[in-house]
Formats: structure tokens, sequence, C-alpha cells
């Protein structure tokens, strides 16, 4: 069994971390709501798609550079 010990500072990370992540989801509600597309929107979604994933696939991604 692993016992952990956490320094105030790090307490104080985890309270931070979790409002930080508060904050985010109540901005994704304000200015993203789900919902559920209707079948046009995804008929124009995949129409889209192509230009979306050429521009996706310009990235210069190398996963095993460590960083």
């Amino acid at each position: 069994m692993t016992i952990r010990w956490f320094t105030d500072a790090d307490r104080q990370d985890m309270r931070d971390a979790a409002e930080e992540r508060q904050v985010f989801y109540e901005l994704l509600d304000r200015y993203l709501p789900m919902h559920v597309l209707t079948p046009e929107e995804r008929d124009e979604a995949v129409a889209h798609y192509p230009e979306h994933g050429e521009r996706m696939s310009t990235l210069r991604i190398d996963p095993y550079r460590r960083s």
C-alpha cells in the first residue's frame, strides 16, 4: 500500500487545478453547449471534413520525440 504525503503547496496546487477545471467547464457550457447534430448539420460536417482533415494532417507532430 502506497502512502502519499502531500505538502501544503501540493494541496494548494490541487485546489487551483480543480478551480481551473471548474472554470473551463463553465466556459464550455456557456459558449459551446452540447447538442445532438441534426441530419442536415451532420451532412454539412461530413461534406466539410476533407478540408479540415487536410489542415490537421499537415501538423508536424512526432509522437516519439520527448520534450
